[in-house]
């Protein structure tokens, strides 16, 4: 009994990071906002505007600056737990179970980023085509945050902040925390793409993400390398901008057959691109994993 005690309580601080996140996100996204809206306030205490004036005045100003917000708090949250990781984590040396990489396996992350992007993105204009009200909602989500349209601060956001904050977070300082409860590495991976999905705030999101952080944390178990994580993670996102002209191509009466096909192509080619990193290494050590 007090076995299972200490690994709930473990289980318990590995996902804290999370609200934790939240946390400091909402603080700092609540700074930015009101140094953003100090003018209209210091207008509306001086009576030049009413209240629903300053409401309206100060929500447009939210809206047009809501990526400068999202890369701050992003820019925030890679610093803390960044500087946390690499504290506790990063400066120690590599387990010796911990395999290097080839030339050959970095090319296949980019391209496995690719393939899960292709892959995500069908499933997802399946379910869009099919169950349109799934998708309302998280559509929705991804105009209001700023992630529609196509500009330099969204490709930043996405691209590279997206990946360099998210994976210091949820492989660096979640998984370690996890590997605490169990010795087997498949709890910990479980528990971290648990938080990981969590992380995005929505169930379409947190279902693939889920998925991706399960892939994402069997690389960093078998390399230790969190910058191998944020490469697979900045090819899939980055892959995202390429996915619209090429569904431009699709009929547009009927699109279904297509997109399982490309599904599965992506399927067998994620397959094939990921037995590289399952094999053992030469020595005939294997994977922490």
């Amino acid at each position: 009994m007090k076995n299972v005690m200490k690994k709930v309580g473990r289980t318990i601080v590995a996902f804290l990071p999370v609200p934790a996140c939240f946390l400091l996100q909402l603080g700092v996204m609540l700074v930015v906002e009101i140094v953003l809206m100090f003018p209209t306030i210091m207008r509306a205490i001086s009576g030049a505007v009413s209240y629903d004036e300053m409401m309206e005045l100060t929500y447009g100003l939210v809206m047009e600056n809501i990526m400068t917000i999202q890369l701050v708090a992003q820019t925030a949250m890679f610093a803390v737990f960044g500087l946390w990781y690499y504290l506790a984590y990063g400066r120690k040396k590599r387990p010796e179970t911990a395999e290097k990489p080839a030339g050959l396996h970095i090319v296949l992350l980019v391209l496995m980023g690719l393939i899960l992007q292709f892959g995500i993105s069908s499933v997802l204009t399946l379910i869009e085509l099919m169950a349109p009200k799934v998708m309302e909602n998280y559509n929705e989500l991804m105009e209001t945050m700023g992630l529609g349209e196509m500009s330099l601060p969204v490709m930043i956001a996405v691209s590279v902040m997206a990946p360099l904050s998210e994976e210091v977070l949820c492989r660096g300082v979640i998984l370690r925390l996890a590997e605490r409860v169990s010795p087997r590495f498949w709890v910990a991976n479980v528990i971290q793409a648990l938080a990981f999905g969590i992380l995005h705030g929505n169930l379409v999101q947190g279902i693939y993400a889920f998925a991706l952080g399960l892939v994402i944390g069997y690389i960093y178990g078998k390399y230790r390398n969190i910058w191998l994580c944020m490469l697979l993670h900045g090819a899939m996102n980055l892959s995202s901008y390429v996915i619209t002209p090429f569904y431009m191509l699709f009929p547009e009466d009927n699109p279904v057959p297509v997109l399982i096909v490309v599904f599965v192509v992506s399927a067998a080619l994620f397959v094939l691109c990921f037995r590289p990193f399952v094999a053992r290494s030469r020595g005939g050590e294997g994977s922490s994993c």
